[in-house]
Order: structure tokens, then sequence, then C-alpha cells
């Protein structure tokens, strides 16, 4: 019993981690209608520019003179997450707004071509970027007590995604922009002529999708303790299958479908024979299953589409 308590821990970890790259994904499916493939490597950017703002920098070390360790960690994550965000919003600017008239297959192929030029970049200009990277430790590692099965950093992770969820519920349901975004989602021809700004609403989405995808990042290297230059790739597909399993466009189905693919591959690793070689197979047999029998996912709406 015991075993499995600790393998769903394991779990739920993992798919935080997988549900915030796949509400990215949410995110500018919504609003662009397009499936931006290059978010994985973006937030594993994000993972890079922690680990050069500690390790590089020392800003981590300057803001531990005068503030608590918690708070510097705070800072230093909203820093890299910022980056990212803008990172995000440059992409947006040159690989994706110039083929919003063209096929959709071309934002498509950009995105792809976009996300390899950035994995490349980090692995020839970051210091021995094609070595793996410790990853710094910002989060407590200790146990919560002596019987606890959980970890301070394990914990961190969970209400940190839990956290951000709360958030973007409020931002996205409470405010002004946030009703903004949903209504161009829903209808962007209707939202235009209500008088919503649809070129603004498209450049906050890539903001805060970047932002979210950063946070996603830094997780996912705590997660792991070392962070590759080539890991976005599998990453990102990881997010994206979360954003299809749960339903794309839709946030919060993200968020089931992450958890869903990290149960999936956690109980698989831990309790079929030689399960590790075979986890994300399992994975991405039931992604095609869902792809199959049940297209608009776990919380999508079947679209009728007339003619």
């Amino acid at each position: 019993m015991s075993l499995v308590l600790s393998q769903a821990i394991n779990a739920i970890m993992l798919g935080c981690t997988y549900s915030l790259v796949g509400i990215g994904f949410s995110l500018f499916f919504g609003v662009m209608d397009i499936v931006v493939f290059c978010a994985g490597d973006v937030a594993i950017f994000a993972a890079f520019s922690i680990t050069a703002l500690v390790s590089i920098v020392g800003l981590y070390a300057a803001l531990n003179l005068a503030l608590p360790p918690f708070l510097s960690t705070v800072l230093i994550v909203i820093a890299g997450a910022s980056l990212t965000g803008v990172l995000m919003l440059a992409l947006y600017r040159l690989v994706i707004k110039p083929f919003e008239n063209k096929s959709a297959l071309m934002p498509l192929l950009s995105t792809i071509a976009s996300g390899v030029a950035l994995r490349e970049l980090i692995g020839i200009f970051y210091p021995q970027g094609r070595n793996p990277q410790t990853f710094p430790q910002l989060l407590p590692g200790g146990a919560l007590s002596d019987f606890a099965m959980i970890s301070w950093r394990n914990l961190i992770i969970i209400v940190a995604t839990l956290l951000l969820v709360a958030l973007l519920y409020l931002f996205v349901n409470k405010t002004k922009i946030g009703l903004s975004i949903q209504a161009v989602s829903q209808n962007r021809e209707a939202a235009i002529m209500v008088g919503i700004n649809w070129q603004q609403v498209v450049l906050i989405t890539f903001l805060l999708g970047g932002f979210i995808l950063g946070i996603g990042g830094f997780l996912v290297a705590s997660y792991y303790d070392v962070v590759r230059f080539d890991m976005g790739s599998m990453y990102g597909l990881k997010g994206f299958c979360a954003a299809v399993v749960g339903g794309l466009g839709n946030v919060y189905g993200a968020i089931v479908g992450g958890l869903l693919i990290a149960f999936i591959e956690v109980f698989v690793s831990a309790f079929v024979p030689g399960g590790t070689a075979y986890a994300s197979v399992a994975a991405f047999l039931m992604v095609v299953l869902f792809i199959l029998f049940k297209p608009e996912g776990v919380i999508g709406e079947k679209t009728i589409e007339k003619v």
C-alpha cells in the first residue's frame, strides 16, 4: 500500500509538469487555433535561463544577501518565466504572425522549426550546453516528517501548480482581459464586432502562455534535478498529448490529461516487469485510443460543422 501511495505522489508531481505545458498548448490553440509545437523547447529555455541566473550571473546569491531564500527563489523563478514570456512573444512575431492568413500548416511547420532552432542554439551558445546541466537546488528536499512519504520539494511542486492554476482561473474569469481571451477563443469575429482588440488579446495570451511554460520548465527541471538542451522535444510532446487527451483548447482538460499520462507512465514503470522501457509507449497508446474513440478529449466538447 505504501508503494502505491508513493508512486501516486510521483505521478501527481509528474502530471503537474505535463499539465503546465499542456495549458500552454491549450491557450495558444484556443485563441489562435494553431498548435505551437515549440512550447516544450520554450519551457526548457526557462530552465536554462534560471540555471544561468543562479550559476553564471550569481543573481540568487546576491538576492540572498538581502532576502530570505524563499523570496530569492520566487524572484529567480519569476525572472526566468518572464524571460520565457518575452521569448514566446518574440516567436509569435517572428514565426507565427507572418503566416496568419496562410495555410494552417505553415505556422505548424514554422513552430516545429523554431523549436529545433532554439534547442540547437541552447546547445551551441550555453556553456557546455550539449552536456546535461545540474539544475540548482532552489527547493528544499527534506521529508516532511520521519513517517511522511513526500518531501518538501514534491509538496512545493504540487502546491505551486495548484496555485498557478487557481490564479489562472481568477485571471481568465474575473478580469476584463481574461474575459476578452475567452471571447476571442469562442468567436473571434463576434469579439471584434463588440470592440475587443483582437491583436492585443493575442499578444497577452502568448506572454501569459510563455510565463506558464517558464514555470513548467522550472518544475520539470526541479523534478529531474538535471536539465538537457534536448529535453524540450519529449516534454513538449507529452504536454501536447496532455492537451489532446483533456480536450485541445480546454485549459482544465490539459490538467486532467497531464495527470492521466503521468499515472500511466509511473504505474507501468513501477508495477510492470521491465515497464520502464514501455512507460512512454503505454502513455502514447492511450493517446491514440483517445484520438480514435474520443477525439474531443475528456472535457472537450464535440463540434458539429454544418455545410
